[in-house]
């Protein structure tokens, strides 16, 4: 499928105003946006761009401007499920235009996450490649994870608006944040069991300084991935992955600062769900309509019926946790009775025609 990204320029993105409008609102809506005043400078909303970035689906921006309609226990972290590629795969770069020192200093930078994931990147001076770099005006942005296999082979899989003299800090964080996505990690910020409480007026004033439409705002920013798409660990305001927040944008002056490296749980998260360390767990709960949410190594993972997951665990014993509803209209409750051995093929089902839910061996 052929993605159309570049059918128009950032154009008047950089344009400061005092006030905005977002004509698809209801007027309501859109009188509450224009009284809201940043008087941000130019410097500062270039400032914002760059620690801003679009997130891609291919199977739903054909033929759109990535400007215009773009739809990217311990350990905190969040990736896209079925997006993530096979552990000790081999994933090519390639980019299709900037100078060598450019090229080669992006590429060094996204080697980090091999030091975490078993992941191999080559760079690749032509032919086929699964990632395909594209330095130029068009912000920041990349596709999510095995998505980039749906993206014509003629079209970038990632744009870096980099020049020659970018710092190494500011090329270092937006490559790193970039090639998360390339390996299916979307924003923390949308991850199920994020928090923020969202100002989202404010939100969507604050957006608008780049040029950003109030459903790319919705896309990228305040809505939540849903439980069965994800696979998730507990909300990581410090993850490579997470916008920043300003105080202004939430309701309790709550507020994320600039993250420039991958957290510890960054790390830990990519090295698990690439490992090749895995169980199998199937939703078998006959009569049971609902998904099942189940824990397991520190990761949470949702099953629609009859859906089998490969997910990734230790070599020895795994505690196992279920989210269930024992008894029709009681409260939901985690039980956390169940040990998964590595090796073993697991499924879920209930007991008798209760909603109380068991492991058992399939």
């Amino acid at each position: 499928m052929t993605v159309s990204i570049f059918t128009r320029q950032l154009g008047s993105i950089l344009a400061v105003v005092a006030v905005f409008s977002l004509f698809s609102c209801k007027e309501d809506f859109q009188q509450q946006v224009e009284n809201i005043s940043y008087n941000f400078t130019a410097a500062e909303i270039a400032d914002l761009q760059t620690n801003t970035c679009l997130s891609v689906d291919p199977l739903e921006s054909a033929g759109f401007d990535i400007f215009a309609v773009p739809t990217g226990a311990d350990d905190r972290a969040s990736g896209l499920k079925n997006k993530f590629w096979t552990p000790g795969q081999q994933i090519r770069v390639l980019f299709l235009n900037g100078s060598t020192t450019l090229q080669n200093r992006v590429f060094a930078a996204a080697e980090e996450w091999e030091k975490h994931a078993n992941i191999n990147f080559v760079k690749v001076a032509s032919g086929t490649a699964e990632v395909r770099i594209n330095f130029g005006a068009g912000g920041y942005w990349s596709y999510i994870g095995k998505d980039l296999v749906y993206v014509n082979a003629s079209q970038p899989t990632m744009n870096l608006q980099f020049l020659d003299n970018v710092s190494d800090t500011e090329l270092k964080r937006i490559t790193v944040h970039e090639f998360g996505h390339t390996l299916g990690l979307r924003h923390e910020q949308q991850q199920p069991l994020a928090n923020i409480p969202w100002n989202t007026t404010a939100v969507y004033a604050y957006y608008a300084q780049m040029g950003w439409s109030q459903q790319m705002v919705n896309d990228n920013v305040l809505n939540k991935n849903t439980a069965e798409s994800s696979q998730n660990t507990v909300f990581d305001p410090t993850s490579i992955m997470q916008y920043p927040v300003p105080a202004s944008l939430t309701t309790n002056g709550y507020s994320i600062g600039w993250n420039t490296v991958l957290s510890a749980t960054d790390k830990s998260f990519i090295g698990k769900v690439y490992s090749s360390q895995r169980i199998k767990v199937r939703h078998a709960a006959t009569g049971y309509t609902q998904n099942i949410t189940f824990f397991i190594h520190g990761i949470y993972h949702t099953l629609k019926p009859n859906e089998t997951l490969d997910v990734p665990a230790l070599t020895g014993g795994n505690p196992l946790g279920i989210y269930e509803q024992p008894t029709t209209g009681g409260s939901w409750v985690w039980d956390n009775a169940y040990t998964a051995n590595y090796g073993t093929k697991y499924k879920i089902v209930r007991v008798g025609s209760t909603n109380n839910l068991t492991l058992a061996v399939d």
